[in-house]
């Protein structure tokens, strides 16, 4: 495959798991997939990591880092949303459960 397109797709894919942060899944998918374009790009240059490769990578690093943060911080919200009493009558309360 072309350099230049790893380098580019590298780029969209960090853009993407950057922006799909909220959605976790996305963009740890995203992420690791530009992670991985840009080590595709390294095997053919050498194994340096140039240009747009090289801002796809971190920005794939960046978005993986987010997306796990947040996948990480909405399971422990629902865990202790479930698990507070307070809360379970305050939404039975509201919804009727």
């Amino acid at each position: 495959m072309d350099k230049e397109k790893l380098s580019t797709q590298s780029l969209v894919f960090g853009i993407l798991s950057l922006l799909f942060t909220e959605c976790s899944i996305l963009g740890i998918i995203f992420g690791a997939v530009g992670k991985s374009k840009a080590k595709k790009f390294a095997q053919l240059n050498d194994g340096v990591v140039t240009g747009k490769a090289k801002v796809g990578k971190i920005l794939s690093t960046l978005g993986l880092v987010f997306s796990i943060i947040c996948l990480v911080v909405t399971v422990i919200l629902v865990v202790v949303m479930v698990t507070n009493p307070a809360f379970r009558q305050q939404m039975s309360q509201v919804y009727g459960f």
